[in-house]
């Protein structure tokens, strides 16, 4: 039978040729497979979906293929693309918020450290964060801190006032009795 799509563009007498039956058959299992091999090919170029062209990427940043898990090398790969970057609040803001919810940034001059604070609303790796953050560190920074926070909510509150308004005599000043 002839698939659905096909019959919208085909004149009615096509339906009852025998090889146009099978070409658009055989024709429909082409095209379903050569789009599943152009979806694979497309997760290649992805770093987080890559699969058999994991070789390429570690050409790219090693030279060498590495050993592991898919996920290691992935890992590896990633850590090695964090490092070639310059050490500048952007970066840092991707690398937060890679890790959780990332609120702000604050960098302490004195004490040479720079501090990231999340937001509690989701989970916060602290152990990837801190293994990226020392991959770039330069030499003058001393390390990264972390702090948290509880989401605040302003709550409303609705009610009704009264005021009542009393004069009171002021001293020194006459109160003019009766009239």
């Amino acid at each position: 039978m002839i698939p659905l799509r096909y019959r919208e563009v085909l004149p009615p007498y096509w339906y009852e040729i025998d090889m146009a039956d099978r070409h658009f058959s055989v024709m429909e299992e082409e095209m379903i497979a050569r789009e599943k091999t152009i979806d694979d090919l497309s997760n290649q170029f992805t770093l987080n979906r890559a699969t058999w062209a994991l070789w390429a990427w570690e050409w790219m940043y090693f030279r060498k293929t590495q050993a592991g898990t898919d996920d290691e090398r992935r890992e590896a790969i990633r850590r090695k693309r964090w490092g070639d970057r310059p050490f500048r609040l952007p970066v840092l803001r991707d690398i937060g918020n890679q890790h959780g919810k990332l609120l702000n940034i604050t960098e302490d001059f004195l004490a040479k450290e720079i501090q990231f604070e999340f937001s509690l609303s989701q989970p916060v790796n602290m152990v990837g964060l801190q293994a990226d953050f020392e991959y770039i560190r330069p030499v003058h920074i001393r390390r990264a801190v972390v702090s948290s926070s509880v989401p605040s909510q302003t709550i409303n509150i609705k009610g009704t006032g009264y005021s009542h308004g009393v004069d009171f005599p002021i001293c020194g000043f006459e109160v003019p009795m009766g009239g």
